[in-house]
C-alpha cells in the first residue's frame, strides 16, 4: 500500500496513543504487585489515626474499594465524555484529562503518603478511572478522525498493545525489590503523572482533528470562495503524505460524508437510534467494541496470578508467569500489525475470537480434569493461556477499536464510541466484581460464560458487520446502488442515494445545517467545494 499518512501524522497518533494509555495501564494494575505494600501502610495510618492496627476485614475492604475506583471511575467518565464534547473540543478535552491524571498522581503518591491518608489513595483512583472512562472513547475518535479512513485500524492498533506492555512493566516496576517498597512506592504510584505533564508541555505543538476543524469552520461561517485555501484543508495537506490532487479528494470526499450525514437526520443521540442506518451502524460499533470485553480478558488480567496458581504454578512464581503473559500479547500485537493491511479487521477478529474461545474450552477441560494427571494438565492449561493472548491479541486487542470506527461514518461515530465506552465499562465493571465470587462457586465452568459471549459476538460479525469497509466507502461515493447493497448491510439505500446525490451534485448540496449534538450549531452558508 503507498504511503497515505506523513510523518507528523505518524507521531501525532502514536504520541497522543502513548502518553495516555500508557500511564492508564500502570494505574490499572498497580495495586497489584504492591498489594502488601499498600496494605502495611493502611495499617500504618490505622496506627497514626487511633494508635491500633486494622483488622484483615477493614484492610481488605479499603484495598477492594481503592481498586475498584478505578472502574467506578471509568463508568462515570464514559457517560460523561458525551457532554464535555459538546462544550470544549478535542484537543482541550484530552489536555483536560491529562491535567486530571497529574490531580490523581499526586494524590495517590504525595498526598497518600505524607497525609498518612487511604481516602486520598481512593480518589485518585477514582479520578484516573474517570479519566481513563473518558479516554476510551476519546483518543480512538481522534485517532480516526487523524488518520486517513483507510488506514484507522492499523493506527488504532498501537493502542492495545501500549496497553498490555504499560501492563507488564507496571507488574515489575511493582515488585518490593524495585519500586513496590515499603519507602518507594509513592514514586511507583507518582510515575504516570510524568507521561501527562510531557503532553501538557508539548500540546502546543499538535492539532485539532481534521473533522472537527471543517464543521468549526461550518458554525464560524469562514467562508472562503477557495475551499482549498481553509484551514482544515491545510491542516490535512500536513498529515498526509500523497500529492495535492489526492489530499483534495479525500478533503472532498470528507466533506460530502459529513454534508449526507447532516441532511439525513440531526445526530442526536436519538436521532442516531431511531434511524434504521444510524442505529445498524450504532449496534455494530457497540459488537466489535464488545469483542475484547467477551473474551473474558478483563477477568483473565486483574486474576492473572490467582489463574496461574489455579493451574498448578506455585504462589511465588505466579508474578513472573503474569508478567510474561502482558509481555507475550504486547510482542503478538506488535508482530501482527502488518498482517491487519493484509487481511482486514474483519478476518482478523473472527479468527481472534475463533482462537480464544478455543482457547477457553481446553483451559476449562485442563482445570477440571486436573486431579487425574496434575503434571500433564499443568502444561495443557499453560499451553491454553499462551494460545489465548496470542488469540486475543491478534484478533479482538489488534482490531476492536480500529473496526469499530471504521464502520460508522463521521458524525455517527461520537455516539458510537459514547455508547461503546458504556458498554465497555458496564462489562469491565460487572466482570471484575463479580468474577472472584463466580470462580469461587463454578471453578474452572466459570470460562464456559464468555465462550458464549464470544460465539454471539462471531456470529453477528459475521453476518451482520461489512467485509470491506474501504469498499464500503469508496462505493458510497463512486458505485451503483446495485453493488452497494451487496458489499455492507449496514447502510441503507436511503442513506447511498443521499450520498450520491452530494458526490454527483457537490456545487449544488447544501451547507451543513442544524444543530448538532457534538459539534454545536452549523449556520454557514458556504457551500461544498467545488
Amino acid at each position: 500500500m503507498p504511503r497515505i499518512n506523513s510523518n507528523y501524522c505518524v507521531f501525532v497518533t502514536l504520541f497522543t496513543q502513548l502518553t495516555f494509555f500508557l500511564p492508564v495501564a500502570v494505574n490499572v494494575v498497580a495495586l497489584n504487585p504492591t498489594d502488601a505494600t499498600i496494605s502495611q501502610f493502611v495499617n500504618a495510618s490505622f496506627q497514626h489515626r487511633w494508635n491500633r492496627t486494622g483488622d484483615n476485614e477493614e484492610v481488605g475492604f479499603i484495598m477492594s474499594m481503592a481498586k475498584s475506583m478505578i472502574l467506578v471511575g471509568g463508568l462515570v467518565g464514559a457517560f460523561t465524555i458525551k457532554f464535555m464534547l459538546q462544550i470544549l473540543s478535542r484537543q482541550q478535552n484530552l489536555t483536560l484529562l491529562h491535567v486530571i491524571f497529574v490531580v490523581s498522581s499526586l494524590l495517590m503518591s504525595v498526598a497518600t503518603k505524607f497525609g498518612m491518608s487511604y481516602e486520598a489513595l481512593i480518589v485518585g483512583r477514582f479520578l484516573c478511572g474517570f479519566s481513563r472512562g473518558c479516554g476510551f472513547t476519546l483518543v480512538p475518535l481522534m485517532i480516526a478522525e487523524t488518520t486517513s479512513r483507510k488506514t484507522i485500524a492499523l493506527y488504532q492498533a498501537p493502542t492495545l498493545a501500549i496497553l498490555q506492555l504499560g501492563s507488564a512493566i507496571s507488574n515489575f516496576l511493582g515488585l518490593p525489590w524495585v519500586l513496590g517498597g515499603e519507602q518507594t512506592w509513592p514514586f511507583f504510584l507518582a510515575m504516570p503523572g510524568f507521561f501527562s505533564i510531557v503532553y501538557l508541555i508539548a500540546s502546543p505543538m499538535l492539532p485539532e482533528t481534521i473533522t472537527y476543524k471543517i464543521l468549526e469552520e461550518e458554525n464560524v461561517e469562514v467562508c472562503v470562495e477557495n475551499q482549498f485555501a481553509r484551514p482544515s484543508f491545510n491542516l490535512l495537506k500536513k498529515l498526509r503524505a500523497g500529492n495535492l490532487s489526492t489530499v483534495q479528494n479525500e478533503y472532498i470526499d470528507m466533506k460530502m460524508e459529513l454534508s449526507a450525514s447532516l441532511r439525513s437526520s440531526q445526530t442526536s443521540f436519538w436521532n442516531v437510534l431511531m434511524g434504521e442506518n444510524s442505529r445498524r451502524q450504532l449496534f455494530g460499533a457497540i459488537v466489535i467494541l464488545t469483542t475484547l470485553q467477551s473474551t473474558g480478558v478483563q477477568a483473565v488480567t486483574l486474576y492473572t496470578d490467582t489463574i496461574f496458581e489455579e493451574t498448578g504454578i506455585p504462589k511465588n512464581q505466579a508474578t513472573y508467569y503474569t508478567i510474561g503473559m502482558f509481555v507475550l500479547m504486547a510482542l503478538v500485537l506488535f508482530a501482527s500489525s502488518p498482517l491487519l493491511v493484509q487481511y482486514g479487521a474483519r478476518k482478523m477478529i473472527l479468527v481472534g475470537l475463533t482462537g480464544a474461545a478455543f482457547s477457553l474450552v481446553l483451559l476449562t477441560v485442563s482445570l477440571k480434569t486436573r486431579s487425574f494427571c496434575p503434571d500433564v494438565m499443568t502444561k495443557v492449561s499453560l499451553t491454553a493461556l499462551i494460545l489465548y493472548s496470542c488469540f486475543v491479541s491478534f484478533g479482538p486487542m489488534m482490531c476492536f477499536m480500529g473496526f469499530a470506527t471504521e464502520v460508522t461514518t463521521q458524525l455517527i461515530r461520537p455516539s458510537a464510541m459514547w455508547i461503546g465506552g458504556i458498554v465497555w465499562n458496564t462489562m469491565a465493571s460487572a466482570i471484575v466484581w463479580s468474577t472472584p465470587y463466580i470462580l469461587q462457586a463454578i471453578h474452572g465452568y466459570f470460562y464456559l460464560v464468555f465462550v458464549g459471549l464470544v460465539i454471539f459476538d462471531v456470529l453477528y460479525i459475521k453476518f451482520y458487520v461489512p467485509s470491506n469497509t474501504t469498499a464500503r466507502y469508496q462505493i458510497i461515493t463512486n458505485e451503483p446502488v446495485e453493488n452497494f447493497e451487496e458489499v455492507t448491510p449496514l447502510l441503507s439505500s436511503e442513506i447511498f442515494r443521499q450520498e450520491k446525490t452530494a458526490n454527483y451534485h457537490a456545487e449544488n448540496s447544501p451547507s451543513f445545517r442544524g444543530k448538532n449534538k457534538y459539534y454545536g450549531s452549523a449556520s454557514s452558508n458556504c457551500s461544498l467545494p467545488n
